[in-house]
């Protein structure tokens, strides 16, 4: 029996060993437990600012991206293009759409179209033609602006990315390959939300500022795709609704069959936080938004806005080289502050800080010299930078210029010439002496005196 049992009593502890090894390998997320998104869904939610990772589950699998491609199509445009440039309509900008691709109406040979009335209708209406017409207009082929977006994309990090066309479509055999992923489109997004005209368009319910042309002598309301946006839909999310944490601020739709339902959608909290949520290929209707909401509400729940470091804090001390020995030590301070989403309760212990500073620094230093900067990190992952400056001024001190003996100290050139005439004045006295002297020797031996 007492052998029996204590078999039982080693099995017991050998299958909790196992148990115990399995939890360590293999650790249960509470992040994605805490998430209401079916597992097959990629999504990625950033913190805007830092592009702190807050959230992420499937973020780098390929994915046809369908109109949020248009992200990368601005941001092209609004770097290179003048908003006043009147647009060429070709026809082939307005059929080469794909087979059900949104577009507005355009036609072909309307005149009187800017680029900023394009950009507003490809990110408000995501009018597809809008996308090539941009394209033609601002490089010479649509194909070479194409190529400008993927080299932007690559530059600004999205190293994944690869698009085809401008507009996002996937039905044709030539747009096979158009591929992003939910963490390339938070990249491209993140810069996207920097340039203002970008973020005063995707915050835009209605467009009506479209002009009477040679084609149209009015256009139907142009109200943007993004349910977010819309005053009276049922997903209404701003900080005016009891409850609501948080103000949704754009920015873009996609959607085609074989892609599903695409979203990227920016917000921003009451302490100032600003997040960038990307749910992609959902195949089901409107349920990109529910997705959205949750990734939302779990990050404005469980992250806010921190101050890591302040603005003129004491980062580091470094000894001046050619100072006065009592003026020497220089305190190194932050020029601005740093800030970034910091899980509630937690701190900002996770985020570590390397302090880069110049190996030698020389007098003079004037305050305000930037003399090194201060990196923010999360597991590997760059958040941000801050230059450190000088605090104060410090002088030189003048090397010393050591004292001549009389020795040492040179004689000029005239000393020269006068110890040569010297010398052979001495010498011509001294011969007319021993002339003198042998004269009289020689006189005396004549006369014997």
């Amino acid at each position: 029996m007492k052998k029996s049992l204590s078999l039982y009593s080693f099995n017991l502890l050998c299958l909790i060993i196992v148990l115990l090894s399995t939890i360590m390998l293999f650790p249960i997320s509470t992040k994605a437990q805490s998430i209401g998104i079916p597992d097959d869904i990629p999504y990625i939610l950033i913190e805007a600012k830092t592009g702190r990772i807050l959230a992420e589950q499937n973020a780098d699998l390929l994915i046809a991206p369908a109109s949020t491609t248009k992200i990368l199509t601005a941001i092209v445009a609004l770097e290179n293009g003048d908003l006043n440039q009147e647009m060429t309509v070709s026809q082939q900008a307005v059929f080469d759409i794909g087979r059900g691709g949104m577009n507005v109406g355009i036609m072909a040979g309307e005149e009187g179209l800017t680029l900023e009335n394009m950009l507003n209708l490809l990110l408000i209406k995501s009018a597809n033609e809008t996308a090539n017409i941009i394209a033609e207009n601002l490089a010479p082929s649509r194909k070479e602006y194409v190529d400008i977006m993927n080299k932007r994309a690559k530059e600004l990090g999205a190293v994944n990315t690869t698009f085809m066309n401008p507009c996002g479509k996937d039905t044709d055999e030539e747009d096979e390959g158009h591929l992003s992923t939910a963490r390339d489109m938070a990249i491209l997004t993140r810069h996207a939300m920097t340039i203002p005209k970008f973020r005063e368009i995707v915050s835009t319910e209605y467009y009506n500022h479209m002009p009477i042309t040679n084609k149209h002598d009015s256009w139907d309301p142009l109200r943007t795709t993004n349910q977010f946006l819309w005053h009276d839909n049922t997903n209404p999310y701003t900080l005016d609704n009891i409850g609501h944490r948080y103000t949704v601020i754009g920015v873009k739709t996609g959607y085609t069959a074989s892609a599903g339902n695409n979203l990227v959608t920016a917000a921003l909290g009451e302490d100032g936080m600003e997040i960038i949520a990307v749910v992609m290929h959902v195949m089901q209707p409107n349920m990109v938004y529910g997705y959205s909401k949750e990734l939302m509400r779990y990050g404005f729940e469980n992250y806010s806005l921190q101050t890591v470091s302040e603005a003129g804090m004491n980062v580091k001390t470094v000894t001046v080289e050619g100072a006065d020995k009592n003026e020497s030590i220089l305190s190194l301070v932050t020029e601005s502050e740093f800030s970034t989403a910091v899980r509630i309760g937690q701190g900002d212990e996770d985020i570590e800080t390397k302090v880069i500073v110049d190996n030698n620094v020389i007098a003079p230093v004037k305050k305000g010299d930037v003399l090194g900067y201060a990196e923010y990190w999360d597991n590997g992952v760059l958040l941000g930078k801050v230059n450190l400056l000088a605090s104060k001024s410090i002088a030189a001190v003048p090397a010393d210029i050591p004292l001549r003996t009389v020795a040492e100290a040179p004689e000029p050139e005239y000393s020269y010439v006068l110890l040569g005439v010297l010398l052979a004045l001495s010498f011509l006295v001294l011969l007319r002496m021993v002339l003198r002297k042998i004269s009289r020797i020689r006189r005396r031996q004549r006369t014997g005196y």
